[in-house]
């Protein structure tokens, strides 16, 4: 049994609400193709898909900083995309199942302050590591971690060699080269780059931090890992960088006061149902559904901006041309599901991580598991809950994460390594969200053919902008960062 210090970073004013009331809005006779009611028809200079990191923070900075005018279609119902904070109904604490804190970059920390969102640096959790086959549920007995000097060295080796890419990697793909200029590096998959710059010793606590974001980290392009394991948080590790949470240890706080904030320039519960999209100033018109009211809202804007992964079935209500299949088509993605689980026989103050028995004695190489897996039970401090993330490809779900993280649990009880109470329980869940699809990624052949400047070619094409994971790096302050970059192209647009 090893302790370790924990850090992870996703994979994030008490003002009266305004809404931009514009001419032509209002109830229309026509039918909507959700519900087949009437049709309220609304105008805006900004129809924004999706109300996640990346679309909420573009909301508020058009319509406050830009001046311009936005409605955010959200299809859940509330604001905040991967945040997933659980509430205990008995004690009112929050637990934070997905974001867990964000890196300090570009000032980040003043769009919580504006909305009156009180911050604080980040305290890690000590815990005790387990290390366990989650395949067999025995304990590693001869396991040992990465000293913690070797591990800042390996991590000090990737920073200096990742930062010589940071003019093409961030923020976006804006001045990514083309391919015949892109540095063998990046081309090289994740395992063999690590080999060359001897990262062996940061592989675990690589893993441990943004490697269950990924289903094959190992074998990703390393211009694809480095969207998920960034400069950015090679820096935060290494105490170079700060990052910091809600004084309430509440991540969904800050969602919360933007949907307060946007009022009816929100629409949850809500999604696209059909779009249609011209080039220059016609626009999009947008048939937007709201699945528990059954209502219709016919959104007519200037521009969209598009904050979701842009998946196939993501894109087929905005009827992409041939050019916008071809180059999405070409992207793949992994499947993550966060949850909190609580049993009596799971041990406090602990962490059971998923480590394969390959991995001894110091293997560290070999210390990610297989897809699809579970990559621990974390315990929450003070507090009998524990942490869960199962990871799969593009088609893995929800129900297939909970078969996995039950399975984990049983072989662990059936190996001797936890006792099952009497009578027998299975694992109780108290929450249990898909992030999915998540870790944008394309092949070697994809990246030779030019999958990048095809997807660059796209933006502002049939009055359609992109920010999101797909387009920047994962982590939530990042892709804010990259955003700011988008923002003033879709303005000079309308």
């Amino acid at each position: 049994m090893a302790r370790i210090v924990l850090t992870f970073v996703c994979l994030l004013w008490a003002l009266v609400p305004i809404s931009f009331a514009t001419e032509g809005e209002g109830e229309d006779k026509g039918k909507g193709k959700g519900g087949g009611g009437p049709v309220t028809t609304i105008h805006r200079d900004v129809a924004i898909v999706g109300g996640g990191a990346a679309g909420s923070y573009s909301a508020v900075r058009l319509r406050e900083d830009f001046g311009v005018s936005v409605v955010v279609i959200e299809k859940d119902n509330k604001l905040g995309g991967h945040v997933n904070t659980w509430v205990d109904p008995a004690t009112g604490r929050g637990f934070d199942a997905g974001v867990q804190n964000w890196i300090e970059i570009n000032n980040a920390s003043s769009f919580f302050e504006r909305f009156g969102v009180a911050v604080q640096p980040n305290v890690r959790s000590v815990l005790d590591q387990h290390f366990i086959d989650f395949a067999t549920g025995a304990r590693l007995t001869n396991y040992t971690p990465p000293p913690t000097a070797d591990r800042s060295a390996a991590l000090k080796r990737y920073l200096a060699a990742a930062e010589r890419f940071l003019p093409i990697l961030e923020p976006g793909w804006w001045n990514f080269p083309q391919p015949s200029e892109i540095p063998s590096d990046l081309l090289l998959p994740f395992r063999d780059f690590a080999a060359k710059y001897n990262l062996t010793a940061a592989l675990p606590q690589i893993f441990a931090t943004t490697g269950f974001g990924k289903h094959n980290f190992m074998d990703s392009l390393t211009l694809f890992f480095m969207r998920s394991f960034d400069v950015s948080m090679a820096r935060t590790l290494l105490g170079l960088e700060a990052n910091f949470v809600p004084v309430s240890r509440r991540n969904q706080d800050l969602y919360d006061a933007i949907l307060t904030f946007l009022g009816p320039d929100a629409l949850t519960r809500s999604t696209v149902t059909d779009a249609k999209r011209w080039d220059g100033k016609r626009g999009v018109t947008l048939e937007v559904y709201n699945w528990a009211t059954g209502a219709t809202t016919r959104v007519i804007a200037k521009k969209l901006l598009f904050t979701v992964a842009p998946t196939e079935e993501n894109l087929e209500p905005f009827n992409p041309n041939g050019d916008e299949k071809e180059a999405f088509s070409g992207l793949y993605y992994s499947s993550s599901v966060v949850g909190i689980v609580s049993h009596p026989s799971l041990p406090l103050q602990a962490s059971l991580v998923n480590t394969p028995e390959a991995a001894q004695p110091a293997n560290w190489a070999a210390a990610a598991p297989s897809s699809p897996f579970n990559t621990r039970f974390e315990n929450y401090p003070n507090s009998t809950y524990y942490r869960v993330i199962a990871v799969g490809d593009q088609k893995f779900n929800k129900e297939q994460a909970r078969d996995v993280i039950q399975s984990a649990f049983d072989r662990m009880v059936a190996a001797g390594t936890l006792q099952q109470t009497t009578p027998l329980q299975n694992l109780t869940f108290h929450l249990l969200e898909p992030h999915g699809p998540v870790s944008a990624s394309a092949s070697r052949l994809a990246v030779d053919t030019g999958i990048i400047q095809k997807l660059n070619g796209l933006q502002g094409k049939r009055s359609i902008w992109y920010t999101g994971a797909a387009w920047s790096v994962h982590l939530t302050t990042s892709l804010w960062r990259f955003t700011d970059t988008v923002l003033p192209k879709v303005v000079a647009s309308l």
